[in-house]
């Protein structure tokens, strides 16, 4: 196996990784009531863009991120998406939707 297709392995599980711990975080900060510090987050992503990748999700799209569904619909409740939609504001409803689908 020749050096970068090595790294390019190694970067990919690291994003992977990455991304998991920022859904948890996220979801942690949303359980615990720390809705300011996400809305601040939420608010410096381009919706737009946002709605551009929520789009591009599907079952295999969040398989090939390994992404865990099984323990995220362990820890959202449909209050805690109620609550994100209104974190999200504009396309609030568009995104809280996909998620939705993904995720049941």
């Amino acid at each position: 196996m020749d050096l970068n297709k090595k790294l390019a392995e190694i970067l990919g599980k690291m994003d992977e990784k990455v991304l998991q711990a920022k859904l948890n975080a996220a979801l942690d900060m949303l359980k615990k009531g720390k809705t300011e510090e996400l809305a601040k987050k939420i608010n410096k992503i381009d919706k737009d863009e946002l709605m551009e990748k929520i789009r591009e999700f599907d079952k295999s799209k969040i398989k090939d991120l390994n992404i865990n569904l099984d323990e995220i619909k362990s820890k959202i409740t449909e209050k805690d998406l109620q609550n994100l939609k209104n974190l999200i504001g504009e396309h609030g409803d568009e995104i809280i939707a996909k998620i939705k689908e993904v995720i049941k």
